[in-house]
């Protein structure tokens, strides 16, 4: 028996061995009408009534042999993810080939579509599930709709994202996507899950497969490191506090100090090397506040440097008397920190206000900024004005002043008693001072 069949017999075996008799019963019994589901924030399985079919499973672990990311490629759909992510997020290519991978292999059929979950890998930060769908009568360019929750029904708060298998020009009948669900610092990682995947479109079943993580694989596996190292960018003060090396992620606490003459708003370039010049990319930062933020980059767990350094040259930033930006409705005018901010259009439409702005001469590299919190406006008595219709785009050009950030949307038409005002929270100032600390 080769290593492909081995672990498929270990898998359906594992799996059969925690099927309760009431799931068989529940299975034997076809379909039951079922409640709406909540929409979620980063979903979009909708609320409309299906039915759903309970699949009560818990799966564990198989303990393989080391031929474990062999066999694991050769699952239909996996060799998909170790593809994806030996290109995109190195960690997790690397938690397959160390054994670092909690295989469930669960699948169910219904009129002719059938739905897999491949399994999981996890730690105390971000859980990412791997499933794979075929529909032999396919009409869609995306797969299932799928949402993932703790079991008890609780709120976990995380950045939930999805990779999805490229769209491409026509229908598809097959495809293998991933559900990377990143917690906020601090928050429990659940022990118990229900993934959720919606069949045939909107109208269609819901298929729930609770399963549980296998905590002696994945938890109790971060190494802090302390730092406690600060840098100077052009008279700005940075300070890394700790980095925390998850087996997925890396998180670095960054702090800017509460005495800065600017606001800054963002390490644009920053980064992280190993000893032997491997780049960590940045995946963004979380946990936001005025003078703190948590940085994600990928993770070296499983290479373990030995040395760790932080790299950047650029922040962006802004006085923090020049923060605010004023939209007169009555004269057309707007007030921004620079002249680079236009007032495009302000048109009347009988009940609303119609509003374009400009902001141009921006850096090809910074075309997926969020430049400002053009959704938050406020009136002269502090207010929160209701914004519609908000639209963004960008354009490019070889000369660099030819790129601009496109802004529109709509407000009702009311006396506001004066101009309307919002607050940056990014603005394309750079400071420019190259910086390397060893955290490591």
């Amino acid at each position: 028996m080769d290593e492909h069949d081995w672990l498929q017999k270990e898998l359906r075996g594992a799996a059969e061995g925690e099927i309760p008799a009431e799931a068989d019963l529940a299975i034997a019994q076809g379909i039951q009408r079922a409640k709406a589901l909540r929409r979620r924030k980063r979903t979009s399985l909708t609320a409309a009534a299906s039915f759903i079919l309970l699949v009560t499973v818990f799966a564990a672990m198989v303990h393989v042999s080391p031929a474990f990311a062999s066999a694991i490629r050769q699952i239909p759909g996996m060799e998909v993810f170790v593809r994806i992510l030996s290109t995109q997020d190195k960690g997790l290519a690397q938690a397959f080939d160390n054994e670092f991978f909690q295989p469930i292999n669960i699948s169910h059929t219904q009129n002719g579509e059938t739905f897999t979950l491949n399994g999981v890998i996890a730690d105390e930060s971000r859980i990412v599930v791997f499933y794979s769908w075929s529909n032999a009568h396919s009409t869609s360019k995306r797969g299932p709709e799928v949402n993932l929750h703790p079991a008890d029904g609780s709120h976990m708060p995380a950045i939930i994202g999805f990779q999805h298998s490229p769209v491409p020009a026509e229908p598809v009948s097959s495809g293998s996507d991933y559900l990377d669900a990143m917690l906020v610092e601090g928050a429990p990682m659940p022990e118990d899950f229900i993934f959720e995947a919606r069949l045939a479109g909107d109208d269609g079943p819901v298929w729930k497969i609770p399963f549980k993580l296998d905590r002696e694989l994945f938890m109790n596996r971060v190494e802090t490191i302390p730092i406690g190292k600060s840098v100077v960018i052009q008279g700005q003060t940075v300070t890394f506090n700790e980095a925390k090396l998850y087996p997925t992620r890396i998180l670095l606490d960054v702090s800017y100090e509460e005495s800065n003459t600017k606001q800054l708003f963002g390490l644009r370039d920053i980064h992280l090397v190993t000893e032997k010049g491997e780049r960590l990319p940045n995946w963004g930062a979380s946990n936001d506040t005025e003078d703190k933020k948590i940085l994600t980059f990928e993770s070296p767990y499983f290479t373990q440097p030995k040395e760790l350094y932080v790299e950047g040259s650029l922040v962006t930033a802004l006085d923090k008397d020049q923060l605010t930006v004023k939209l007169d409705v009555a004269n057309k005018q707007i007030v921004s920190p620079d002249n680079r901010l236009q007032l495009l259009k302000l048109t009347d439409m009988g009940d609303s206000y119609a509003v374009s702005l400009k902001l141009s001469g921006l850096d090809s590299s910074w075309d997926n900024m969020n430049y400002t919190t053009w959704d938050s406006w406020k009136d002269a008595h502090g207010n929160t004005v209701e914004v519609s219709n908000h639209t963004s785009s960008r354009t490019l050009g070889e000369d660099p002043e030819s790129n601009a950030s496109l802004e529109s949307f709509t407000i009702p038409k009311k006396d506001y008693g004066g101009v309307l005002t919002t607050t940056l929270h990014e603005w394309p100032n750079p400071l420019r001072e190259p910086y390397r600390i060893r955290i490591k």
